[in-house]
C-alpha cells in the first residue's frame, strides 16, 4: 500500500515531493475527490475557487473528477477501478467520511489501493486514521459529532495539517490518541509499503495515560 499523506498538497514542495513519489505525473490517470471541500464550504465552490483542483488540471495527467455526492452509493467504486491515483481533497474529514461510508468505499479501498495510489491533502490525510476525534476540536475550525464516525483504519496514527506551533498547548491538552503528527504546509507522511517517512520535521505527540 502506497499512501501520501500531505498537510497541503498544492503546497509548492509538496507538489514537487509527490511528482517524484509517483515517478512523474504524465499519462498517470488521477481520480480528483473533492467531497470534503463541499461540507466546508458552498456546495460545488471547489469548481471555481479551489487552488488545487486549478493546480492539478495543468501537471500532465488525466484527471477525472469524482464527486462522491453524484454516486450516493457503491457505483462510484466502477469509476474510481484502474485509476493510478486516488486524490481526496481538503475540507471536512466528518463530512468526507460519511460520503465514503455511504458509497461502501471504505470496504472497497483495501482492494483499490493493491494497485492505486492513495493521495490524501489536509481532510484527505486525517481520514486514514482510526477515528476522528482530531477534527472534532481542530483548532479553530472544529467538526462537532465527527468522532462518532469511523476512520479508514489504514495507518495506526493521527495526522494534524496545517500546524502552526501556537496551537501546541491546545492540541497536547485534547489530543487522546496512539500518536499524531504535526505537519506544516509542505511537509507530509509517506507510507510506501512497510516503509514510513516524514518528509520535513518530526513533531509528534503521543498521550501517555495518567
Amino acid at each position: 500500500m502506497r499512501l501520501f499523506l500531505a498537510s497541503e498538497v498544492k503546497h509548492p514542495d509538496t507538489i514537487a515531493k509527490l511528482k517524484e513519489f509517483l515517478g512523474g505525473f504524465e499519462y498517470k490517470t488521477i481520480a480528483y475527490i473533492p467531497t470534503a471541500a463541499n461540507g466546508e464550504t458552498s456546495f460545488g465552490d471547489w469548481k471555481e475557487n479551489s487552488a488545487t483542483w486549478k493546480l492539478i488540471q495543468t501537471v500532465g495527467a488525466k484527471v477525472t473528477p469524482v464527486q462522491l455526492e453524484d454516486y450516493k452509493n457503491s457505483s462510484v467504486i466502477e469509476e474510481l477501478k484502474g485509476k493510478d491515483v486516488l486524490w481526496f481533497a481538503g475540507g471536512y474529514p466528518g463530512y468526507l467520511m460519511y460520503w465514503i461510508r455511504r458509497c461502501e468505499l471504505d470496504k472497497a479501498l483495501p482492494t483499490l489501493l493493491k494497485t492505486s495510489v492513495y493521495v490524501g491533502s489536509s481532510a484527505g490525510s486525517m481520514i486514514t486514521s482510526r477515528g476522528l476525534s482530531t477534527t472534532e476540536w481542530y483548532v479553530g475550525e472544529t467538526e462537532p459529532g465527527a468522532s462518532v464516525i469511523p476512520g479508514l483504519g489504514l495507518v495506526d496514527f493521527d495526522i494534524y495539517p496545517h500546524y502552526d506551533e501556537s496551537f501546541y498547548s491546545q492540541i497536547k491538552e485534547h489530543y487522546k490518541g496512539k500518536k499524531l503528527y504535526l505537519l506544516k504546509n509542505g511537509e507530509e507522511v509517506i507510507v510506501d509499503g512497510e516503509k514510513l517517512i516524514v518528509c520535513g520535521e518530526e513533531r509528534v505527540i503521543i498521550y501517555v495515560k495518567q
